[in-house]
């Protein structure tokens, strides 16, 4: 399910998906200038490419935008956290979390129902402590 999975903007709904690839535009927070983005769309795989060719410094925060409307990406849950709508069919949507910090391997898929984890993430430290899930899965 989440390998067919399609990525969208939350704000202006458009697709974020090309070419089997999630595409934002990204700066770092002390640059000026805005770049593109390529991340796998699979949930925990943390493979990427930039255009131009960039290298990060491990625990560098790194702003992201919508490469269709501008909009800044940045999660309301959690600032250090960019924010996708994960669409799966044409009547499911979840919120994709992943970290804006380099090194940081963490990513959220929120459904109704609960908060699914991958990378290094866990289930004792999800950082949105005001989420109302179901039970936690073992």
């Amino acid at each position: 399910m989440m390998n067919q999975s399609h990525y969208h903007c939350p704000k202006c709904q458009k697709s974020l998906t090309k070419d089997k690839k999630v595409v934002l535009h990204f700066r770092r927070e002390e640059g000026d200038d805005w770049n593109e983005i390529f991340l796998n769309p699979e949930p925990g795989n943390y493979n990427f490419y930039t255009v131009p060719d960039t290298s990060f410094e491990n625990g560098e925060h790194v702003l992201f935008c919508c490469p269709k409307c501008d909009a800044d990406l940045t999660s309301k849950k959690d600032p250090k956290f960019v924010e996708l709508k994960m669409k799966v069919n044409d009547f499911i949507f979840f919120d994709a979390l992943f970290s804006s910090v380099f090194g940081d391997k963490r990513t959220y898929i929120i459904t109704e129902e609960d908060i699914d984890v991958y990378g290094d993430a866990s289930y004792e430290d999800i950082p949105f402590p005001d989420m109302s899930i179901g039970e936690v899965p073992y």
